[in-house]
């Protein structure tokens, strides 16, 4: 008899380490790190915006942050990482853009 499959588990972790140029701000990403639902997200904010006067930093924190309270209203064990950005995007009030990636880890059944 073979042994029961062992259930997945995404183990991560980060750190922040921006530009020395950008360290004031804190840099121009933002992250994070969803252990319940096993979902992370990275956002990569656009520098070019600081012509204007636009931390782009403020921009990619605040989507990741929406992006996590997204993630808390999705159905248990259904995440749809476009929709749980397309949501955190739609309720982002800071000026800025970024690239942004999310994923998550489900059971294959």
């Amino acid at each position: 008899k073979s042994p029961a499959p062992e259930k997945l588990k995404l183990v991560s972790g980060s750190c922040y380490l921006p530009h020395p140029a950008k360290e004031a701000t804190g840099g121009e990403d933002g992250h994070f790190i969803c252990v319940d639902e096993q979902a992370i997200g990275v956002a990569d904010g656009v520098g070019g915006w600081a012509d204007h006067g636009v931390d782009a930093g403020l921009y990619a924190k605040e989507l990741m942050s929406k992006s996590m309270s997204a993630i808390k209203d999705e159905p248990e064990g259904a995440i749809d990482p476009s929709r749980v950005l397309e949501k955190a995007f739609t309720g982002t009030k800071a000026r800025g853009s970024s690239t942004a990636c999310i994923i998550t880890l489900k059971e294959q059944v």
